[in-house]
């Protein structure tokens, strides 16, 4: 595997602090993805960081997007929503981040918000405590903001639950050293397999729509005829 640790090393100039930092701010993969990817000694070698050191650059890179993300995500979203190519798109992003807050908060997603301030806050706060996939300072961005949190409310929260869960891939590794080579790989493997499952389900629900739309118009057109007659 000496021609991948070659590959990052090329990239990154052997820079595995600025690569996490980068690595952390992706969607999906996030700080549950950097820390197995900047330890793992199969990619860096000896570059390879330690479970604490990685967890301090990742923390950085994810905390760094998480004011960004609070700020501009929902209008980036509504403004996608008006143009013609990303407009599919970004309502579906909406939708399932509607959803999600929907699963967490008070059941009123889409009307005024009636859970407790409190309530909202510690929702947040564990959904992006959980170490996995699609619960990350992404997501969980702009669930706190769907849920009513202010600004600054929402950037504590969700960084407060994603050093929780930074700690907690760090406590792993450090217990379970020979997790270090494999974990990385289970991480993207469930990321596959996440992304897989949404864009099926997609597809799944796009078919359903449209042969209900079928369905109605022909109704329609059978109820128009028989009023003629």
């Amino acid at each position: 595997m000496s021609f991948i640790t070659e590959f990052f090393a090329r990239v990154f100039d052997g820079n595995v602090a600025l690569a996490t930092i980068i690595i952390a701010m992706v969607p999906i993969v996030e700080l549950r993805g950097a820390i197995p990817f900047a330890t793992n000694s199969t990619l860096w070698g000896k570059l390879a960081l330690s479970n604490w050191k990685a967890l301090g650059w990742s923390l950085l890179g994810s905390t760094i997007i998480v004011p960004i993300l609070a700020l501009v995500l929902i209008p980036i979203i509504n403004w996608l929503k008006r143009t013609k190519f990303f407009g599919k798109l970004a309502t579906a992003i909406e939708n399932r981040i509607r959803n999600k807050a929907n699963s967490l908060g008070d059941g009123e997603v889409n009307k005024k918000f009636t859970a407790p301030w409190w309530k909202k806050v510690l929702a947040v706060f564990v959904f992006v405590a959980i170490p996995l996939p699609l619960t990350g300072v992404w997501t969980g961005s702009c669930v706190a903001l769907f849920l009513g949190l202010d600004y600054v409310t929402s950037c504590l929260t969700v960084i407060s639950g994603n050093i929780v869960a930074g700690v907690a891939i760090a406590l792993i590794l450090q217990f379970f050293p020979w997790l270090n080579d494999y974990l990385l790989w289970i991480f993207l493997a469930i990321v596959a397999v996440i992304v897989i499952y949404e864009i099926i389900c997609h597809f799944v629900k796009k078919k359903k729509q449209q042969s209900n739309d079928i369905n109605n118009n022909s109704n329609n057109d059978n109820s128009g005829e028989g009023k003629q007659k």
